[in-house]
């Protein structure tokens, strides 16, 4: 099976060498890496480039938008994806791909622990969230994150993809769960920076857990007018 990895980006030249670099050192290694650049107006598609991806460049705003493109761009059977300011830690791409020796499986995804974070913040990460996520899964709920999920491309495309600007990684997750299996791995790990706590670490909290108890009761999202402003700024 051929691996592809994709990278959405918009002015992400403090976090997108590492984020690249941390794919290109997995064992085995991606058969590609795609960062989408998203209308960035510093340097990260030159950062990126010199790391070693491959820069392809989508000028919709929205990180929707942007990994639809490199789902669409894609050469591989599996793609997966994580976000600029996250690193895949070792065994990342060993896990996807024995996930995906299994023909039933459509997408799979992992924990997410934190850096630059309080220490309280990575303890719950590292504890906490990989029990939230098993939780999630037995309600049949899978938990996709956007910056540590893979998918089995021609599925996810005739799924329709990343077809909404918020909450796009879950909601692909909902859809292919009705054509094959959804997978959580362990091993599937990644580590992510802590600045989406700089609003406020119970504000992010409480709109994800009120999001997730409406998704539960059939619901639309609420996410509130400025949670993604930084994803169109």
């Amino acid at each position: 099976m051929r691996l592809s990895v994709v990278i959405p980006a918009r002015n992400e030249e403090a976090y997108i060498a590492g984020a690249v670099k941390s794919v290109l050192e997995q064992d085995p290694p991606p058969d590609e890496v795609i960062v989408v650049d998203n209308g960035s107006k510093d340097q990260t598609a030159e950062q990126a480039a010199a790391a070693g991806a491959r820069v392809v460049r989508e000028p919709r705003p929205g990180v929707h938008h942007a990994r639809q493109r490199g789902l669409v761009e894609a050469k591989g059977e599996i793609v997966a994806q994580i976000d600029a300011d996250s690193r895949a830690l070792p065994g990342w791409s060993r896990a996807i791909l024995d996930a995906f020796e299994d023909p039933r499986v459509v997408a799979s995804y992992g924990p997410l622990f934190l850096f630059e974070a309080p220490l309280l913040d990575r303890a719950l990460a590292r504890i906490g969230f990989p029990l939230f996520l098993r939780f999630l899964s037995a309600l049949g709920q899978p938990n996709l994150s956007g910056a540590n999920h893979a998918v089995r491309r021609e599925e996810a495309l005739k799924a329709g993809g990343y077809d909404r600007p918020y909450a796009e990684d879950v909601h692909l997750a909902l859809k292919l769960k009705t054509r094959g299996k959804v997978v959580y791995r362990p091993d599937q790990r990644v580590l992510t920076s802590g600045r989406r706590l700089q609003k406020g670490r119970f504000k992010m909290y409480a709109v994800h857990a009120k999001n997730i108890w409406r998704r539960l009761r059939g619901l639309p999202e609420d996410y509130g007018p400025d949670y993604f402003e930084e994803r169109e700024g």
